[in-house]
């Protein structure tokens, strides 16, 4: 596969569920600062929470030390922080201290370290992590290449609604790849290849249409190129699926 791979982001937590009412106050304000990119008022809206062990507020002030919102950048805080709050078992936290692991960003580059992180946040359905541990098969980082086990995570990260596991599920079920019997192959959108399925041609249709539609601008070429393969009928009713599964936050995703 010639394309570059996309890295998942660090992820902020915007959630309260956790959070007892008596922070949950102070929790707004410092969201409420993060959307008007007022980060210094963030910082000190979050600080005292993080400080009192609330993991949702120690894992944005690790986020606002590693992008250096609001305060000096230094990432050994920013991992200092996050690690407070993985191990409160907060899976972006988790899934944060992967991508600096995989990255090798404030610490020497572990892939070992990194999809140990990424695998606790994904037993949480994170879909990031799954999408990471995908790349992470897929590509063969500090492991054997192991197609079959990437799918299986970009199909979780799909149905979790991470835009690029929707991308990869649909390209991995175009190309073939990831099945126990590899017959195809493929290289870039223009190459011919052959399918021995036509449900998996028509569910690689409707991921990269939802990741088209959730913005990912390359699936529509991937989405266009299937549609040369499958029926005017079929691709109506594929175009309506979609639709669906999205409405449906990913529970009605299912191609007959």
């Amino acid at each position: 596969m010639s394309r570059r791979l996309t890295l998942s982001g660090i992820i902020f937590s915007w959630l309260m569920l956790s959070i007892p009412i008596v922070y949950a106050e102070a929790f707004v304000a410092g969201l409420n600062a993060i959307d008007r990119q007022h980060y210094s008022t963030a910082f000190r809206a979050f600080k005292p929470l993080a400080e009192q062990g609330i993991a949702e507020a120690q894992n944005n002030i690790g986020f606002l030390y590693e992008k250096g919102f609001g305060v000096k950048r230094n990432y050994a805080t920013a991992i200092s922080w996050y690690t407070r709050s993985a191990n409160q078992s907060l899976p972006e936290a988790q899934h944060n201290l992967g991508m600096l692991n995989y990255q090798g960003y404030g610490v020497e580059q572990n892939m070992t370290i990194a999809k140990r992180w990424f695998t606790k946040a994904s037993d949480q359905n994170l879909g990031p992590s799954h999408y990471m541990l995908g790349l992470i098969y897929y590509e063969g980082n500090d492991t054997q290449k192991n197609p079959i086990r990437a799918r299986v995570h970009f199909q979780k990260a799909a149905v979790l609604g991470d835009i690029n596991g929707q991308f990869m599920f649909a390209y991995l079920l175009a190309s073939g790849e990831g099945k126990k019997e590899e017959k195809n192959t493929f290289s870039d959108f223009g190459s011919m290849f052959s399918f021995d399925s036509n449900i998996e041609l028509k569910t690689a249709l409707l991921w990269a249409r939802v990741a088209s539609l959730n913005g990912y601008t390359e699936a529509e070429n991937l989405a266009e190129f299937i549609k040369f393969q499958i029926d005017d009928n079929v691709i109506l009713e594929i175009e309506e699926l979609a639709e669906q599964c999205l409405q449906s936050e990913y529970r009605n995703c299912s191609v007959g």
